[in-house]
This record gives C-alpha cells, sequence and structure tokens, in this order.
C-alpha cells in the first residue's frame, strides 16, 4: 500500500511517494514517471530517490500560502517538498498526519514579533553602528581626529570609524537607503504571515 503525487510541472520533485513509513521525493527518469501513471507495482526506482523515513523526521511544517512543506529531520537537516497546488499538498501533509499518529499535530498564527524578530534585530543593530558612526562623523568634520590603538583586527570600533570617515551625507544616505529596503522586508514579510500546521516528534 502506498500513496503517490505526481507533479509534471514540478522542478524540483516531479514525484512524491510515501511507502512503509518513508517519504520519497525527486525527478525519475521519464520512463519511471511515466510507470507510475498507469498504477505499475514495479517501484524500482525508487532507489534513486531522496528518501526521509518516518523516524528521522523531528518536525513538518505546512504554512498556508506557501508552496512547500518543509521537513525537519536528524540533528539539524531540513529538506522541502515543493508543491504548487495548495489542495494537494494540504492532502499530503492530512496523509502524513494520519499516517503517521507518533507525530503530534497543532496549529498556530505566528505572533508578529516572533514572525520579524531576525528583521528587528538587524534593524536595531545597524541603526547602533549608524547612530554611532554618524556621531563620530560630526566630530571628525568638526575637526577632531581619531586614531586606533591596539593590535589585533580592527573591531567593531574600526568598522565604525571607518564608517565615519565616509563622511555625514554619505553615512545618512546609506542608512536611509537600508532603513527604506528594510521596512519594505519587514512589510512583505508580515503579508506573508499566516495559519501553519505542525507535527512534531
Amino acid at each position: 500500500m502506498y500513496k503517490i503525487w505526481n507533479l509534471k510541472e514540478s522542478k524540483s520533485n516531479k514525484i512524491i511517494l510515501i511507502k512503509d513509513n518513508v517519504i520519497y521525493k525527486g525527478n525519475p527518469k521519464e520512463d519511471d514517471f511515466n510507470k507510475t501513471n498507469l498504477e505499475t507495482t514495479n517501484l524500482s526506482f525508487l532507489k534513486d530517490l531522496f528518501s526521509i523515513p518516518y523516524s528521522y523526521i523531528r518536525k513538518i511544517e505546512n504554512q498556508n500560502g506557501k508552496n512547500y512543506i518543509k521537513i525537519s529531520f536528524g540533528n539539524d537537516s531540513e529538506e522541502e517538498l515543493n508543491i504548487e497546488n495548495e489542495n494537494i499538498k494540504n492532502e499530503i501533509f492530512e496523509f502524513i498526519r494520519t499516517d503517521n499518529p507518533d507525530l503530534k499535530y497543532h496549529s498556530e498564527t505566528p505572533g508578529i514579533l516572533k514572525y520579524i524578530k531576525a528583521q528587528i534585530f538587524v534593524l536595531l543593530s545597524i541603526t547602533g553602528v549608524f547612530v554611532w558612526s554618524l556621531y563620530l562623523a560630526i566630530q571628525i568634520e568638526s575637526g577632531i581626529e581619531y586614531e586606533l590603538v591596539g593590535g589585533g583586527g580592527p573591531g567593531i570600533t574600526g568598522i565604525v570609524l571607518s564608517i565615519a570617515y565616509l563622511g555625514v551625507v554619505k553615512i545618512i544616505i546609506g542608512y536611509s537607503i537600508f532603513l527604506t529596503t528594510n521596512i519594505f522586508i519587514l512589510k512583505r514579510r508580515l503579508k506573508s504571515r499566516s495559519e501553519t500546521k505542525y507535527l512534531e516528534r
């Protein structure tokens, strides 16, 4: 007994197959692909597909609006089942959910702060560097000289001082470009926030 999905238009996995507690994905040769349409019992081509046994799986994520199911397995490995059709994607997820009762199901829509915390961290870090380097740039342009002392690499102070020597105008322009880009990324990421279904060990 097995379940197979033919995704002929997919570039990364034209076939997703679940058999004997193993998930297979890949792009078999055309002859093998055509055999699956005939419901053949000859599945020798499975050896050429990427496989993930159920026992290796730590977590499976299925986010609404995303065209893939993410599978985390082993210690820190991840693999994606790329599926353009949302209905087929949900069908595959539900099949795994039913077929593998060892994985516990839950769903959630991540909070705004949790969803964009990486972008917020980057924004705050770069803003700190901007304020520091802008202050030094103003001091330099008013006639104060700075000099790095000590050996080793330049460190964060050396980097900030190098930026400061670019001048006030260039620093403001550079930060403005960064801020505009980061705001755009934040808005786009927030729009992609949606319910995510999980299967976890």
